[in-house]
């Protein structure tokens, strides 16, 4: 007669073995379920940073800032110059056989040339403040340029609404002219969100 299998341990280690098996699939099923409400959340975050990143897009725009750290400083360089002067005019030695004469009769017309292709400039400032909203300086730099009688522009201040230049113009022009003029694009040139004003300050250079 064959011997009897030891049934018993084996059916045993089977329903432990099972059972483990049904809390694992247990566990799994509430993982998902937990990662399931999850995602909604995440959802959520994932527009809120998206929007969070358009705010701060907007907000540099407005206060014209291009850089990835923003700066109060000016974007880009400005061009300080002081006022024109006669250029020194080089000393032409006469050529051989030449009277010495000559080459200074010659020099002296070159230094009236010089001087009716470089008119005389005047220097003045002009004050730009903005309210509320802040002062868009490249505008400012811009629209002083353009003006037919500048020469050159410096930029002397600069906080973000209230902006203060250097302005050099041509003798025959007067800084109300260019002030005027300003004053006519302002709505133009900044917009009506904010209220520019324009001071040119004659006596202060």
């Amino acid at each position: 007669m064959p011997p009897i299998e030891p049934t018993n341990d084996l059916q045993r280690d089977l329903s432990q073995a099972l059972g483990e098996l049904q809390g694992a699939l247990r566990q799994a099923d509430a993982a998902a379920g937990a990662i399931q409400s999850l995602l909604p959340r995440l959802a959520a975050a994932g527009s809120l940073f998206d929007e969070m990143e358009t705010l701060i897009r907007a907000g540099r725009e407005r206060i014209g800032v291009t850089g990835t750290a923003p700066s109060p400083a000016y974007a880009r360089p400005t061009l300080v110059a002081a006022p024109s002067a006669a250029r020194p005019t080089p000393v032409l030695e006469p050529a051989f056989g030449e009277p010495a004469e000559s080459s200074a009769r010659d020099q002296a017309g070159g230094d009236d040339v010089a001087a009716a292709e470089e008119p005389a400039t005047v220097a003045f400032r002009l004050e730009f403040e903005s309210q509320p909203g802040p002062l868009d300086l490249r505008t400012v730099d811009d629209a002083v340029g353009e003006h037919p009688a500048v020469r050159d522009v410096a930029l002397l201040d600069y906080d973000g609404r209230r902006a203060t230049l250097k302005v050099w113009i041509v003798d025959t022009a007067r800084p109300a002219e260019v002030q005027d003029a300003l004053r006519e694009r302002a709505e133009q040139l900044f917009g009506t969100a904010n209220d520019v004003t324009i001071v040119a300050l004659e006596d202060v250079a």
